[in-house]
């Protein structure tokens, strides 16, 4: 059986406005990355807060410190995805492209794991992604999510 190249990527932001992104993939007009995994959590004091979370497609992946994707397998080249975490100018996003929304506790870390036949895949176009960030009325904290990915 042939596996697709598989990765991660990591990232974090402190969160103190009602919407701000925590970490996108990229795609190029080389490969189609698919998310299979998100990993998602809060760093620091426990509270009660729900938080909404979203995945949305983007046609341009705002300003972030990159992040490099590891590689998850054996023999596995370095991604052509490109990854952003920490961002300070916002992805633009793709009107009513919402791929993922699940409302969430602060208390507990979640991870959601995809249908092989059924994840979020970006198309093959330059510049073109999907990207997660929470949605909150009043929150003040440490975010940090996983994602793993195949080209």
């Amino acid at each position: 059986m042939a596996w697709n190249r598989r990765y991660s990527v990591d990232g974090e932001q402190n969160i103190a406005s009602p919407t701000v992104s925590i970490l996108g993939i990229t795609a190029t007009t080389a490969v189609e990355p698919s998310i299979v995994q998100l990993s998602l959590g809060f760093e620091g004091t426990p509270a009660d807060n729900s938080i909404i979370w979203y995945g949305q497609r983007h046609t341009a992946a705002g300003t972030s410190t990159a992040v490099t994707p590891q590689n998850l397998g054996p023999g596995t080249v370095a991604s052509t995805t490109t990854s952003g975490e920490n961002h300070t100018v916002e992805p633009t996003y793709t009107a009513n492209a919402i791929l993922f929304r699940q409302g969430l506790n602060q208390r507990a870390a979640h991870v959601v794991v995809f249908d092989p036949n059924a994840c979020m895949t970006c198309p093959a176009t330059a510049n073109n992604g999907i990207t997660f960030y929470p949605t909150h009325a009043s929150v003040t904290a440490l975010f940090s999510m996983y994602l793993y990915f195949t080209e």
